[in-house]
């Protein structure tokens, strides 16, 4: 399911979802504020295990149809599929078996609603491990719009961390990124890359 949050008074809301009894696996995020027409996911993945899954919320009294843009690795073209999402109603689309292409990739996304319909969209991610079901997880909302900048606090490497930094580029032309990494006590780090016009 999925949840609208109303009230009389400005207020934060997250969600916070905890499976097994035994509460082994866990995922957070915050609410958005508003639907949107347009929305944008950089992180996805469907090899090694993983179960990708987009969530799909229209609160309104009428369908949303939704055009979703998967976008791969270069120079894998972008796969598009079409859908639509009842009024008040929540869509779960299980991106490892929306497409042939899509079943071991690495992906991002553009939603875009071609009705004008305005809906919430979520990703969540599992992965089987330690010989059970989901035994890892993490969500995010995606973004209302692309951005010539983004700033990332978090990020660890190392014996115990592996990270990745996940680009997608929506636009009709390549992208050049220079990413800075901000080390710990000051020193600074930055590596270029070209991301390819419509691809992750």
């Amino acid at each position: 399911f999925s949840t609208v949050v109303e009230s009389d008074v400005p207020f934060a809301a997250d969600r916070t979802v905890s499976w097994d009894q035994s509460g082994y696996g866990g995922h957070a995020e915050a609410g958005v504020p508003a639907p949107g027409t347009t929305w944008y996911l950089a992180e996805g993945a469907t090899h090694s295990g993983f179960d990708l899954f987009y969530l799909l919320q229209n609160s309104a009294t009428t369908s949303a149809h939704v055009r979703v843009t998967y976008l791969r690795p270069s120079p894998a073209p972008a796969v598009l599929r079409d859908y639509d999402v009842a009024p008040g109603s929540r869509l779960t689309v299980w991106v490892n078996r929306a497409a042939p292409e899509l079943a071991a990739t690495d992906v991002s996304a553009i939603v875009d609603v071609t009705n004008g319909v305005p809906i919430i969209v979520e990703r969540s991610m599992y992965l089987g491990a330690g010989g059970r079901t989901f035994g890892a997880g993490h969500a995010s909302a995606g973004i209302r719009a692309p951005a010539a900048q983004w700033f990332l606090a978090e990020g660890a490497t190392g014996a115990y961390f592996d990270e990745f930094i996940l680009i997608a580029n929506p636009s009709a032309t390549d992208a050049t990124v220079d990413v800075r990494y901000l080390l710990v006590g000051g020193g600074v780090v930055t590596t270029s890359h070209v991301v390819a016009a419509r691809s992750r």
